[in-house]
């Protein structure tokens, strides 16, 4: 009962609830979201075995199961990896900008702010639009409280930390482009 008064709290109320997050541990923030991580998985591994299933290939379908667990593992994998990626860049950016209440006070804002996109990351729209924008609304939030910082300067921390690897992604593409022309002859 009191995961999803959590839940409620960081989905409605996430001010209120940032703050009574605030003495919890990194492993109580990491268990929160490995538990909405695997009922993420576990609703796209059903996915996976069921759509599988419905192509009703014989040479494939026999391993639907398999596929379905492969999935499962692959997205906690990639979930608990991803958590920890962002929390250390948005960090970086977080800390040059004045939030020095520590590196775990950005991780339970990213473990906890993830809350909507682990909880609608399986409905197709949702997940693409609705779920990203309302994470990011919370982990501002949780920022702000955790590490007491004002709105303005964690907006900038979050902008930063996601437009950084867009340029640098879209420099090298554009230098790669270019090169490719050159080879070309063009």
């Amino acid at each position: 009962m009191e995961m999803i008064s959590r839940i409620r709290g960081f989905c409605f109320n996430p001010s209120r609830q940032f703050e009574a997050a605030r003495p919890d541990t990194v492993g109580d923030a990491f268990k929160y979201f490995i538990l909405l991580l695997a009922f993420l998985a576990a609703i796209l591994a059903i996915a996976v075995t069921v759509i599988v299933l419905m192509l009703g290939i014989p040479e494939v379908s026999c391993f639907a199961p398999l596929l379905g667990a492969g999935a499962f593992v692959g997205i906690i994998v990639i979930g608990i990896f991803a958590a920890m990626y962002i929390s250390v860049w948005l960090h970086i950016w977080v800390y040059l900008l004045g939030g020095r209440k520590g590196f775990k006070q950005t991780v339970k804002a990213i473990t906890y702010g993830t809350t909507p996109c682990l909880l609608l990351g399986w409905l197709p729209g949702v997940n693409v639009i609705i779920a990203p924008i309302w994470s990011l609304l919370l982990v501002i939030s949780g920022l702000m409280e955790l590490h007491e910082m004002s709105p303005g300067m964690v907006i900038i921390s979050v902008v930063l930390a996601i437009l950084v690897p867009l340029v640098i992604v879209g420099v090298v593409g554009a230098a790669i482009g270019l090169m490719m022309l050159d080879s070309m002859g063009m």
